[in-house]
């Protein structure tokens, strides 16, 4: 026999309790009659019961709790393995990715829409093989054919406009890899479903369309936007627009010609994205057949608790019966015995992460926090469903305390899929001050004392640092722009963290202050970058313009000293000649200060080998010091061309 909770054995320490009760009540009743009823008229007053009967009915009784607890135990001998049976078709979901699902003319977004859209497909299709892909300028399997519906619903949370770099919209790359796809699982029963706006900038939808009909699969298509459209929003611009090669804005919209075409080649139906749109696919797709597989082996204990129930109810009837004489008409009262049994009906829950549980808590309240994330940890292991959630709450509240914020970031992600409203809040909450902490604390501005804008300094160090080493002289590493770039953008989803959480809780005005204080943040952050650019390149401009000063004064210097090394160069020349002695070369030698044209450095005039001529020694000069062979080939750097159409 093999226990599901042996932890509810405990509750046999109180039988040694029971017993001693029970004695103690028998002898203060034996007491109280004594002393109100006189010794000669104690027999004629009172009827005392049989000792026999009232421990035989104590025994029956706690046998009936022993058997009882046992039955809470729920004791079970071996199990049986169960192999789900389930029927079910490859259904592979492709969802645009493109720059032009950042369109907000339907709430909040077109790529919003679209994974809400994709999430109740999974909901439709409970039992079939569903796969992930994404597609923009080329298309990326994301999940591949799977009945873990879990796993692919992750996923399409996960996606947004950024999960691949090139950009563009094909919708014939999406079609390629599907098929690609198909081929690999050898099933008949295939079906693709896009959700896109229609824009396809590939220009191969006609090819597309002829493979998916020699392939023989079923397409539906679903059109997410509307047919009046609207300006794809950027960040990175000053108005917030975006705009193509020529600077024109770009303004997208719904083109549903192209998903009808797709749609009709693989028999399927097009529909626009709304409420109803999954109940009218799973139409298009009932004529699909169903192929049969094996789904997960579940394992179901065999339990054995009703042998122990049984015979624990006959035992506390007869302990009834035994203490009320058989036929004296009284009820038996068993309240221990009643109690367990009800405890029974109750289901169980894991003890063991309870106490884990509260010994994490009283580690946090502690402030002991390594051991709080420990034990946090282990309970998030024996726990499941939102309980789980609740602990990875907690975990993260712990991890901003210990200031990992990447950790806590996690952790509060986590628990925003749990479907208790206040735990959404509050996760939305703090995933926004663990944000905001995050560039705080790598910005790590001085206290404003004064007015100035206190990202102003750090602004000015990585600028002014430019092509400097990576470190200070203190040892820390210093700020780069990937890092600004990487604040800023955790500050941007803080805000859209605060933002959240006021839709689900628009009274909690601390949130609301938060919000208030990082936009005014994130935009001083903004326009101390600004300044600081500015204030850098004046100050590269003003240092090129006295370095070009400086050359010119320099080159005035060196001119001047040139020319009376010829005069002294003449006169020793006429001197050498009047003494009848050939000293011009070491005379040259002496003032390398005149050849300039190869570098800073000075030159020693090479000497005549004795078996060089003297057209040998000329070409050996002009070899060893060419400005060809000496100075390095300058290599431009190869630019990226962006694509005309990237959205």
């Amino acid at each position: 026999m093999s226990l599901v909770q042996p932890s509810w054995l405990l509750l046999l320490i109180i039988l040694p309790m029971i017993v001693v009760a029970t004695v103690l009540s028998q002898r203060a009743s034996s007491k109280a009659w004594q002393q109100m009823v006189a010794a000669r008229l104690r027999k004629q007053l009172v009827r005392e019961g049989s000792h026999k009967r009232r421990w035989v009915s104590m025994i029956m009784g706690l046998l009936a709790c022993v058997l009882l607890i046992v039955v809470v135990a729920r004791p079970y001998g071996g199990a049986t393995s169960i192999s789900e049976q389930i029927r079910s078709r490859n259904i592979i979901i492709a969802i645009d990715t493109s720059r032009s699902m950042l369109v907000e003319d339907v709430a909040p977004n077109r790529m919003s829409a679209a994974k809400a859209m994709a999430l109740e497909l999974i909901q439709t299709f409970r039992n079939d093989r569903i796969g992930v892909i994404a597609f923009s300028g080329a298309a990326v399997s994301m999940a591949p054919l799977t009945i873990d519906h879990t796993a692919v619903h992750e996923t399409i949370r996960q996606l947004d406009t950024t999960v691949i770099p090139s950009g563009g919209s094909d919708l014939a790359a999406a079609v390629d890899l599907a098929l690609e796809t198909f081929k690999k699982s050898e099933r008949q029963s295939n079906a693709l479903i896009i959700i896109s706006d229609g824009e396809d900038h590939s220009e191969k939808i006609q090819f597309a369309g002829s493979e998916i009909r020699d392939a023989g699969i079923a397409v539906c298509t679903i059109g997410v936007g509307s047919t009046d459209g609207g300006i794809i929003p950027d960040r990175r611009t000053r108005d917030g627009k975006f705009r193509d090669l020529r600077g024109n804005t770009v303004f997208s919209k719904l083109n549903p010609s192209a998903l009808q075409q797709l749609a009709n080649a693989g028999g399927g139906s097009y529909v626009p994205a709304s409420s109803g749109a999954d109940q009218t696919i799973r139409q298009a797709l009932a004529s699909l057949e169903k192929t049969h597989e094996s789904g997960r082996v579940i394992e179901i204990p065999n339990e054995t608790y009703q042998w122990y129930l049984c015979p624990a109810i006959i035992l506390l009837i007869l302990s009834g019966l035994i203490r009320s004489h058989l036929f004296a008409g009284r009820i038996p009262k068993v309240t221990a015995g009643t109690f367990l049994l009800l405890l029974s009906l109750f289901g169980t829950q894991s003890l063991e992460a309870a106490k884990i549980t509260d010994r994490a808590l009283a580690a946090y309240q502690e402030k002991d926090y390594p051991a709080a994330m420990e034990l946090f940890a282990e309970a998030m292991a024996e726990t499941q469903g939102n309980e789980q959630r609740v602990l990875e709450f907690a975990q993260g509240s712990t991890a901003y305390q210990l200031k990992r914020w990447d950790v806590a970031s996690r952790y509060f992600s986590r628990a925003l899929l749990s479907k208790d409203e206040k735990l959404q809040e509050q996760s939305h909450y703090n995933l926004g001050n663990t944000l905001f902490q995050y560039g705080w604390t790598t910005l790590n501005p001085a206290a404003p004392d004064t007015g100035e804008n206190p990202f102003l300094e750090p602004m000015r160090k990585l600028y002014s640092q430019r092509g400097k080493p990576p470190e200070d002289p203190s040892g820390q590493a210093q700020l780069t722009e990937a890092d600004i770039r990487r604040i800023k953008t955790n500050w941007q989803d803080a805000i859209s963290h605060y933002q959240a959480s006021l839709l689900l809780n628009a009274d909690n005005s601390k949130t609301g202050d938060n919000l208030k204080e990082v936009e005014r943040l994130l935009k001083e952050l903004e326009q101390a970058q600004q300044q600081a650019k500015q204030e850098a390149e004046q100050e590269q401009q003003q240092q090129s313009e006295q370095q070009q000063e400086g050359e010119g004064d320099s080159q005035d210097q060196q001119q001047d000293k040139g020319d009376q090394p010829k005069d002294d160069k003449g006169q020793q020349g006429e001197q050498d000649q009047d003494a009848g002695a050939d000293s011009s070369g070491q005379q040259e030698g002496e003032h390398p200060q005149n050849q300039d044209d190869i570098g800073d450095d000075e030159l020693q005039q090479p000497d005549q080998h004795p078996e060089e001529s003297e057209e040998e020694f000329a070409a050996r000069i002009l070899r060893e010091q060419s400005d060809a062979e000496v100075r390095p080939v300058r290599r431009r750097l190869m630019q990226l061309r962006r694509p005309e159409k990237d959205w």
